[in-house]
C-alpha cells in the first residue's frame, strides 16, 4: 500500500470528522440500531418465557435476535452508505481540489484507494458502535459469540462493497446530490436483484440470485464462512474501485 494512498485516506478521515456529516450518519445509524435491537429483544422475551412455561425448547438468541438484527442493519446501510460516499470524489470536483490531486505526483490508483480506505474506516467505526448491542448479549447471556463475530464481518463486507460502488458513482459527477441519489438507486436495485429470480428461472434467474448481495450474506450473518461469498464481495469491491480508477484516469488527461 503506497504512502500516497494513506495520505489521501488520512486527509479524508480527518475531513469526515471535522464536518458534521459523519457524526450525523453515525448517530442516526446508532439510534436506528438500538431501536431495532431492543424491539427484537422485547419480542424474544415473551417467547422465551412461554417456552419455559410449557417446558419447550428455549428459542435461540442468535436465531431470533442477532441474525434478524444484522438483516435490519443491511437495509439501513443501503440508505446511509450513499451519504458517506457521495462526497468522496464529487466534492473534490465541485470545490476544484480534484485538479490539484490530479496534477500531483499521486497516481489515480492511489487517490481512489485512499478514498476507499477512508470510507472503509468510517464504516468500520460506525458498525463497531452498533456492535455494542450484540456485545451486551455476549457478556450477559449464553449466546454463541462466534456467529456474531462472523456476522459482523459479513456486514463489513456488505457495506464496503456498497461503498466501493458509491465511490465509483461519485467519480462520474460534480454533484454530491446526484451521486447520492444514483448510488441509492443502484444499491436498492442490486439489493433486490434476486426478487424476480423465481419468475425468470433458468440461467438468468440464477445470475440474478448470484448478483444480489443478500444471497452471499445469508450464511455469513449466521456465522458460516463460504469461499464463494468472500470472492463475490472482493469482486464487487475491486469492480467499484476499478471503475472509479478508469473514470478519473480518463478525466485526468482531458
Amino acid at each position: 500500500m503506497s504512502s500516497g494512498a494513506l495520505a489521501v485516506a488520512a486527509r479524508d478521515i480527518k475531513s469526515s470528522f471535522v464536518t458534521p456529516v459523519a457524526y450525523v450518519v453515525m448517530a442516526g445509524f446508532l439510534l436506528l440500531s438500538g431501536f431495532f435491537f431492543f424491539s427484537l429483544l422485547q419480542e424474544f422475551n415473551p417467547m422465551s418465557e412461554q417456552a419455559a412455561l410449557f417446558h419447550e425448547l428455549t428459542p435461540n438468541l442468535n436465531e431470533w435476535v442477532v441474525t434478524p438484527f444484522f438483516l435490519v442493519l443491511q437495509v439501513i446501510l443501503i440508505f446511509l452508505v450513499p451519504l458517506l460516499t457521495m462526497r468522496s470524489i464529487a466534492e473534490e470536483k465541485h470545490n476544484g481540489t480534484f485538479e490539484m490531486l490530479a496534477t500531483s505526483p499521486l497516481s489515480v490508483g492511489a487517490i481512489v484507494l485512499g478514498k476507499a480506505i477512508a470510507a472503509a474506516f468510517v464504516i468500520f467505526v460506525m458498525l463497531l458502535l452498533a456492535f455494542i448491542f450484540p456485545l451486551v448479549l455476549i457478556c450477559y447471556t449464553d449466546v454463541e459469540p462466534m456467529p456474531i463475530v462472523v456476522g459482523f464481518f459479513g456486514l463489513l463486507l456488505f457495506a464496503w462493497s456498497f461503498a466501493s460502488l458509491g465511490i465509483a458513482v461519485s467519480s462520474f459527477t460534480k454533484s454530491q446530490t446526484v451521486a447520492g441519489v444514483i448510488s441509492l438507486v443502484l444499491l436498492l436495485v442490486l439489493y433486490s436483484a434476486d426478487a424476480p429470480a423465481p419468475q425468470v428461472g433458468g440461467g438468468a434467474g440464477k445470475f440474478l440470485q448470484y448478483l444480489a448481495p443478500t444471497t452471499h450474506t445469508q450464511l455469513l450473518l449466521k456465522g458460516v464462512v463460504e469461499g464463494g461469498d468472500l470472492i463475490y464481495f472482493a469482486t464487487v469491491i475491486l469492480t467499484g474501485l476499478f471503475i472509479a480508477n478508469r473514470v478519473l484516469d480518463a478525466q485526468r488527461w482531458r
